[in-house]
């Protein structure tokens, strides 16, 4: 005979009685699975085999559902540290049970129609994630993923979500792009173009087929390993630096702990290499074109965008120019001046 426990794992964890009823199960079967601990009941008429301290679990006993940074967590979010538990209930709720060090925030009753029975839909999630986030650089890391699981889609989509909660949040659109796959690109990347650096995401190294992490400045070749891909590609990513070299870039390779911990050295160094190759210095970088303007923090929020108007394209390109854009646009890599030779380079 299958087990409550298995009918509750099987449906991801958490069930409520009525479905476990329809399932075959009995009083004297629940009843006997809770005192046996198999399954435990986070709130009256619901079932879980999640432990008690499993954020899907607090929420449930809270009354709600995850939501926020803590909501994308679950499904893999980049982020430097773990998000505090954030629970979603609807403007109408009550009999809450509040747990300390949760926070529980009231959302539109028309929200509760979207996402699962723990945790709201993902794209709402990310709408409020962003605009709590500590930083620009986090919101950006989350865009960025977000991007790369195809959560949101083109500009136009992304726009929409993350609109939702606050306007000037738009602006993380030209701030982040799809071309980030790890948190180490997307957080370099961000510094980099806070720094003022031009930076242009997954550009091909000449015929080799290899694609670059980020081009800076049209002159440093970066990329970013952690520290189980570098030694499991050591001696590909020597070959690799080698064609960077030979496409007239400087190769430059930063590992976890340069860009988390030590990014102040790891900027250092890039911009050694951009002044040696005779890139712009600090007062003559443009960085990318029409990312909107960071603002300081103002109540609750703990960054702000200044809001543009309406864009037309993507304002942070990837290696490939759309089909008929203009030559010399600054789409790509090869638009920046040839890979940096008009900026000094042989």
């Amino acid at each position: 005979m299958t087990t409550i426990a298995e009918l509750v794992s099987d449906a991801g964890g958490l069930l409520h009685k009525r479905d476990l009823v329809a399932l075959g199960a009995t009083d004297r079967h629940l009843t006997v699975a809770v005192r046996a601990r198999t399954v435990r009941r986070p709130r009256r008429g619901w079932y879980s085999t999640w432990p008690p301290r499993d954020p899907r679990f607090v929420a449930v006993a809270v009354g709600g559902r995850l939501i926020g940074a803590a909501a994308l967590h679950q499904l893999g979010a980049w982020s430097w540290r773990r998000p505090r538990i954030t629970v979603s209930v609807p403007e109408t709720a009550s009999r809450l049970r509040r747990r300390r060090g949760v926070r529980v925030v009231w959302d539109p009753v028309a929200l509760g129609a979207r996402g699962s029975t723990w945790m709201v839909d993902p794209r709402d999630a990310l709408a409020r994630a962003v605009v709590e986030a500590a930083s620009l650089e986090d919101a950006v890391i989350l865009v960025d993923w977000a991007r790369s699981m195809g959560l949101v889609g083109d500009d136009e989509d992304a726009a929409e979500v993350l609109a939702r909660k606050r306007a000037d949040a738009v602006g993380l659109v030209a701030w982040s792009d799809g071309g980030a796959q790890s948190i180490l690109e997307s957080a370099a990347g961000t510094r980099l173009r806070l720094a003022g650096h031009h930076v242009v995401r997954q550009v091909p190294v000449g015929t080799t087929g290899k694609v670059l992490d980020m081009l800076v400045d049209g002159i440093v070749g970066l990329e970013t390993d952690g520290r189980e891909h570098h030694e499991r590609r050591f001696d590909q990513d020597r070959l690799k630096d080698a064609d960077i070299a030979l496409d007239g870039l400087v190769p430059f390779r930063a590992g976890t702990i340069m860009v988390r911990d030590l990014w102040a050295r790891t900027s250092a160094a890039i911009d050694a290499l951009v002044a040696t190759a005779g890139g712009p210095t600090p007062r003559s970088r443009v960085g990318n074109s029409c990312t909107p303007r960071v603002l300081g923090p103002r109540g609750r929020r703990n960054w702000r965008l200044a809001v543009l108007g309406q864009r037309t394209r993507q304002e942070l390109p990837t290696g490939e120019e759309p089909e008929g854009a203009p030559e010399g646009g600054g789409g790509t890599a090869r638009g920046m001046a040839g890979h940096g030779r008009g900026l000094g380079l042989p």
